[in-house]
């Protein structure tokens, strides 16, 4: 199973990317009023179901890229830059707005620019390994 991500890193972080995206949404759409009692005052529940809805378009795009043969470099290196502004803008939040969030939501907050930051990371080995086998 290993072996197989890894020659298929840049397809299978795409699709995995995709499907947790996706996973989110619905999870914001289900709970998206005690998901905002968790972070804070001002993750409103609208918020948060405006955030579903970005991720359904973010996770059926991710989808789209991750089922082609040879992911687009151009695709890709679209979503790593949506991934970086996910980052700072966490980081952003964090820093300027901490006193309306609760503990709970700087966590959630911290978590998550943490794990887009390793997908991101990820996505561009899986780039470069692409770019290389098409050298090769």
């Amino acid at each position: 199973m290993f072996a197989t991500l890894n020659r298929n890193l840049l397809k299978s972080i795409m699709l995995f990317d995709g499907v947790f995206s996706l996973a989110t949404a619905g999870l914001l759409f289900a709970f998206s009023g005690p998901i905002s009692g968790l972070i804070g005052p001002l993750a409103t529940p609208g918020i948060l179901l405006a955030f579903a809805v970005f991720f359904v378009f973010w996770g059926g795009f991710h989808l789209a890229v991750g089922r082609q043969e040879q992911p687009s470099p151009a695709a890709v290196r679209f979503v790593m830059i949506g991934d970086a502004l996910w980052v700072l803008g966490s980081v952003a939040v964090l820093v300027l707005d901490h006193a309306n969030l609760t503990a709970v939501g700087m966590g959630l907050i911290a978590v998550a620019a943490v794990a887009v930051a390793d997908i991101m990371l990820i996505k561009q080995i899986g780039l470069g390994r692409q770019r290389r086998a098409l050298l090769a």
